[in-house]
C-alpha cells in the first residue's frame, strides 16, 4: 500500500513559554544565553553576517545603521558590531524588544558595545518615520507571528529601511522539530529552552508562504535562501 505524506501544518495560537509574564529573571537569562549558543553553533549568527555583508558590500556610509527587532539578549546585534569593528565600520544598531526582563539582560550583556541602543517596543507596527535605517533585521521573531502580523512586519521593516532587510528564521519540517528537541536537551536544562525550541519549529514558515506574505505586503525580488541546520533566510535589498 502506497501512503503519502501529509504536509506538516504550522502551529499556531499556543504561545511559548518565553512569552509568559511568570517567568524568572535567571530562567530568562539561561534560556536567551542558550539562544545565543544556538545562534553561535547553529548559523544564526552566520547567516546575519553572510546577508549583511553582501547587502552592505563595499559601500563606505558612516555610521551605518542598523534596527534589530525582537532582539532577546541583543546576541546578533553584538556579533555585527564585532564584525564591523574588525572591518573598521562605524555602527549604530537601535535594538528593541518588548519584555522588561529580557531587555535587562540584554543591557547588562550590552555594556561594551557603546555602538547599540536597546529600546522596550512592541511590534508591529515599528514606531520610526519611512527610511529611518540604512538595514532592518528580524532574527527568529517571524516564527512569533501569525501570517497576518507577518505581512504588516515586512511592510513595515520595508518602510523604515533604506538599503536593505533581512528576515532569519527557522525552516519548519518535521527533522528540524525532532533535531531541535534532541539538541535543546543536550546543550540545556533549563524549561524554557526544552518547550520553546521545538514548538519554535513548528511555528516556522515555509519557503512559499514567507514569499507569499512578502508578495501580499507589496515586496517584489525578494530572495529566499535555505541553509544548514534548517534555518531560511529572506532578503530585500532596496534600491534608491
Amino acid at each position: 500500500m502506497v501512503t503519502t505524506r501529509l504536509p506538516l501544518p504550522r502551529l499556531q495560537g499556543v504561545a511559548e513559554l518565553l512569552d509568559r509574564p511568570d517567568n524568572s529573571d535567571g530562567e530568562i537569562r539561561e534560556n536567551l544565553r542558550d539562544l545565543e549558543r544556538l545562534n553561535r553553533y547553529f548559523g544564526g549568527v552566520r547567516i546575519a553576517l553572510l546577508h549583511l555583508g553582501r547587502m552592505v558590500g563595499e559601500r563606505s556610509q558612516n555610521p551605518l545603521t542598523i534596527l534589530d527587532i525582537a532582539t532577546g539578549g541583543a546576541d546578533i546585534p553584538r556579533a555585527i558590531c564585532r564584525w564591523a569593528r574588525k572591518r573598521k565600520l562605524t555602527v549604530a544598531i537601535e535594538a528593541v524588544d518588548r519584555g522588561d526582563q529580557v531587555l535587562a539582560a540584554a543591557t547588562d550583556w550590552s555594556r561594551d558595545f557603546p555602538e547599540i541602543r536597546l529600546r522596550g517596543v512592541q511590534v508591529p507596527p515599528l514606531p520610526y518615520p519611512d527610511h529611518s535605517f540604512d538595514y532592518v533585521i528580524a532574527s527568529l521573531f517571524f516564527h512569533h507571528l501569525n501570517e497576518v502580523e507577518g505581512i504588516l512586519m515586512l511592510r513595515e521593516m520595508a518602510r523604515v529601511a533604506r538599503r536593505g532587510l533581512l528576515v532569519n528564521d527557522l525552516l519548519r519540517s518535521r527533522l528540524a522539530c525532532l533535531l531541535t528537541a534532541m539538541t535543546t536537551r543536550l546543550l540545556s536544562g533549563n524549561r524554557l529552552t526544552h518547550h520553546d525550541g521545538p514548538m519554535s519549529v513548528l511555528r516556522g514558515f515555509r519557503p512559499q508562504e514567507l514569499r507569499g506574505m512578502a508578495t501580499k505586503a507589496g515586496l517584489a525580488n525578494v530572495r529566499l535562501s535555505h541553509h544548514p541546520w534548517f534555518r531560511i533566510a529572506l532578503t530585500k535589498e532596496i534600491v534608491t
